[in-house]
């Protein structure tokens, strides 16, 4: 029972303040694909234009994931995070100020750069301080940021309609920057660990195979969770003759899965092997897709898009738990380029099956899903992370 203890998140200060920052940036997330329609009335743009703050809200999640671990190394991790907060206040501020289309697209940018350098530190931070309890923590902290994904578009339209407008929506997430910078300082010494040289060796030595694969994995299995949460309402105009509120219904149900995914795996996590976990998440995943693809009800379309979310809800952190664990004790770096491909994914998955859709039809197109899932399964049962790879004098030990 004591192995079992040891896997059970501290819930100290240091850990609710990476909780915090996580949920904050998170806010912004999803609160950015609630105003687009919003910004695009205010600014008269198109959708093709509009879309462009995608675009450069992905490349900003790339420069970050590029540059985070040796920004990292250079600065110490408390040093680094609140470089971050500040640098995503700042974005959050240039997306949200009265302006052109390039304000808001140079917002979007720069609190994508600073923002996805959040996510980076904090869950290296999380995966170290939490040690046999790392996927259960960034599991946790990925339930309370699925929690703000449902109330972030909630706040902005709330703020439209009786307070200062949308951006008072996004507004709100200040203050959980605010908490979190106040949280760390009760606990500077946790963030501010030296960067001894031996940090400095490994953090130039190169990644075992394994971790190539879970990144692989990673990859895919992001893929369908960006390509569902696009294409859904598509899917419900296409099928169930949708049309006012199709997006809103199918991102809530969307939503609304992940959240309730991650609630219950951050407990699951406490006690299950991650790799035995995601196997059984993705094939939840797979029947949800079964229910959305077969049906024309929207009814049972939205119960099955919820199925479906429940599963994809740990791809993310069970799914950048596995690279940690595959990176010979490189978390920051194993971080950074999971975010690499993180943001890759939510580019290439949406747009083949948008493009197969332009040739097919959204419904068929659907069936990129299932295939690119089997993709990700198949790696995970023939190239598991049973445990932490470690590294060696000669190299790494591989489970």
């Amino acid at each position: 029972m004591s192995k079992l203890a040891a896997a059970v998140p501290k819930r100290d200060s240091p850990t609710w303040a990476s909780y915090l920052l996580i949920t904050s940036y998170s806010w912004f997330i999803f609160g950015l694909s609630a105003t687009q329609a919003l910004i695009r009335d205010e600014q008269g743009t198109s959708r093709t234009v509009s879309s462009l703050h995608a675009v450069l809200f992905s490349l900003g999640g790339i420069v970050a994931g590029l540059i985070a671990a040796r920004l990292i190394l250079a600065l110490g991790r408390g040093k680094f995070l609140k470089v971050a907060v500040v640098g995503a206040t700042i974005g959050v501020l240039i997306y949200t100020v009265p302006g052109g289309t390039a304000v808001t697209l140079i917002g979007a940018f720069v609190a994508s750069l600073f923002g996805s350098a959040i996510i980076v530190g904090a869950s290296a931070f999380l995966f170290d301080y939490q040690k046999q309890a790392g996927p259960a923590a960034v599991t946790e902290a990925n339930a309370l940021a699925a929690l703000g994904g449902i109330l972030s578009p909630l706040a902005v339209g709330f703020g439209a309609v009786f307070f200062f407008g949308w951006r008072f929506g996004l507004w709100v997430l200040f203050i959980g920057f605010a908490m979190s910078l106040l949280l760390m300082r009760r606990s500077p010494h946790v963030f501010q660990v030296p960067i001894d040289e031996h940090i400095r060796e490994a953090s130039r030595a190169q990644f075992p195979r394994r971790f190539w694969w879970a990144l692989t994995t990673l990859f895919l299995l992001l893929s369908t969770e960006f390509t569902l949460t696009l294409w859904s309402a598509d899917l419900l105009r296409d099928r169930a003759g949708f049309e006012a509120g199709a997006a809103a219904a199918s991102v809530a149900a969307v939503t609304g899965g992940l959240f309730i995914g991650r609630v219950l795996g951050s407990r699951f996590a406490e006690y299950f092997p991650v790799d035995r976990i995601l196997t059984l998440v993705v094939l939840i995943a797979l029947g949800g897709w079964l229910v959305v693809w077969f049906s024309s009800a929207a009814a049972v379309i939205l119960l099955g898009l919820v199925i479906t979310g429940i599963g994809a809800a740990l791809f993310w952190p069970l799914g950048l738990s596995r690279v940690v664990m595959a990176s010979g004790g490189q978390s920051d770096r194993a971080s950074a380029l999971s975010a690499v491909a993180g943001a890759t994914a939510g580019g290439i998955g949406p747009f083949i099956l948008g493009a197969l859709a332009d040739l097919v039809g959204v419904h068929t197109a659907f069936l990129l899903l299932p295939v690119i899932l089997l993709s990700g399964l198949f790696l995970i049962r023939i190239k598991p992370v049973t445990r932490a790879i470690t590294p060696t004098i000669t190299g790494y030990s591989e489970a």
